[in-house]
């Protein structure tokens, strides 16, 4: 890790699991400065804090109908920076789903389940 305090944002609908991720990470890393949001809109609006690093969910309107999806939020996230990895989570084990979050800029598809969070950790510390 090449920043000592790497801010990641996780960008899900789904409040147990943004808290259970969060408590994963800190728990393998201290120093994490992590920011959870439950809509997309919400994580844009925060950019100016210029995460390391966003954990996006693929499927973000299940609790507000009008939020955008997860693949709006990282068209919009890759327009106003193109560097900044973003790693999409999903439920969705399908091929054409995770090509498709590739193909507009992001970095990794982590399919949610048994080992989502160590993944998710190993990629998060491969790229701060």
């Amino acid at each position: 890790m090449t920043s000592n305090n790497p801010t990641i944002f996780i960008v899900d609908d789904e409040p147990l699991l943004s808290e259970m991720l969060t408590d994963y990470l800190l728990d393998q890393y201290a120093d994490f400065n992590i920011k959870a949001f439950p809509t997309g809109e919400a994580c844009l609006q925060s950019m100016d804090e210029k995460p390391d690093i966003v954990v996006l969910d693929y499927y973000l309107n299940s609790k507000e109908k009008d939020a955008a999806n997860g693949i709006d939020i990282l068209k919009e996230i890759k327009k106003r920076n193109k560097a900044l990895p973003v790693i999409m989570l999903s439920s969705q084990k399908s091929y054409g789903t995770a090509s498709k979050t590739i193909m507009y800029g992001a970095m990794h598809y982590v399919i949610k389940g048994q080992d989502a969070f160590e993944e998710i950790f190993q990629l998060i510390k491969a790229n701060v």
